[in-house]
């Protein structure tokens, strides 16, 4: 069995302390599995995401990557115990360049291993390598989806988590960013993304986990997920899939 990279344990968590968002949540990921966070609108999927990556404040219970607590670890120290986080916005530098904003990512790493990791971007993502000198305000939107991933595997992390890198683009950018991690999924990479698009989410996805009112409602493989009539109803809005 697969060691676990992410294991979150009975956390309670929100903004403030007297109004928990988080309920009690519990959440496995295995060492290179892609798990999508499903959920409506106000289940607490972004807290949760924003939670780990130490950006919302822990009420109670225990995060632990890679066998380490790292609920009370600062959000700038968690990259270097790999863990990346890509917000949904405000993820790149919009004034800098395409490969100013990989070079900064690159500080983080000894300089002997810089080039070779930004080179290794630029392979992954050619779009950013036809013009490195091009202002990343002046990207499109799944470009610059591109070059906030980008910027995050820079450190070669264990685990990557998005939030929503999908908002706001058209279906066949959203295509093409998906197939993008896939792609990354399938080189080593363990991936937990938060979708609003549930179809497009279990499409992509290995398993399934979606959150209701701060909890854990429904953890499943995704292809389970899709063919359940009740998931179906309740979040798909109608019939279940039908067998491939």
């Amino acid at each position: 069995m697969s060691a676990d990279i992410l294991r979150v344990s009975a956390l309670a968590a929100g903004y403030q302390p007297d109004l928990p968002i988080l309920n009690g949540v519990d959440l496995t990921v295995r060492d290179g599995e892609f798990v999508v966070l499903l959920g409506p609108n106000g289940a607490g999927k972004s807290t949760l995401v924003k939670c780990i990556a130490g950006l919302v404040p822990v009420h109670s219970g225990a995060i632990r990557l890679c066998g380490e607590e790292i609920a009370a670890v600062p959000a700038h120290m968690k990259l270097r115990r790999g863990l990346a986080f890509v917000p949904q916005t405000e993820n790149i530098f919009a004034r800098m360049t395409i490969r100013e904003n990989l070079q900064l990512a690159a500080q983080i790493l000894p300089k002997a291993r810089r080039a070779g990791r930004i080179a290794a971007m630029y392979d992954t993502f050619p779009d950013l390598a036809a013009a490195p000198g091009r202002r990343a305000g002046a990207l499109s939107g799944g470009q610059r989806q591109m070059l906030a991933v980008a910027r995050a595997l820079i450190v070669e992390p264990r685990l990557l988590i998005l939030d929503e890198p999908s908002a706001g683009l058209s279906p066949l950018m959203v295509a093409e960013v998906f197939e993008r991690l896939r792609a990354i999924n399938g080189a080593g990479v363990t991936i937990l993304l938060v979708e609003q698009n549930v179809r497009a989410g279990l499409e992509i996805a290995s398993r399934g986990v979606i959150l209701v009112e701060g909890r854990v409602a429904h953890d499943a493989p995704s292809g389970d997920l899709a063919g359940d009539p009740v998931v179906a109803e309740l979040y798909l809005g109608g019939k279940a899939e039908a067998p491939a």
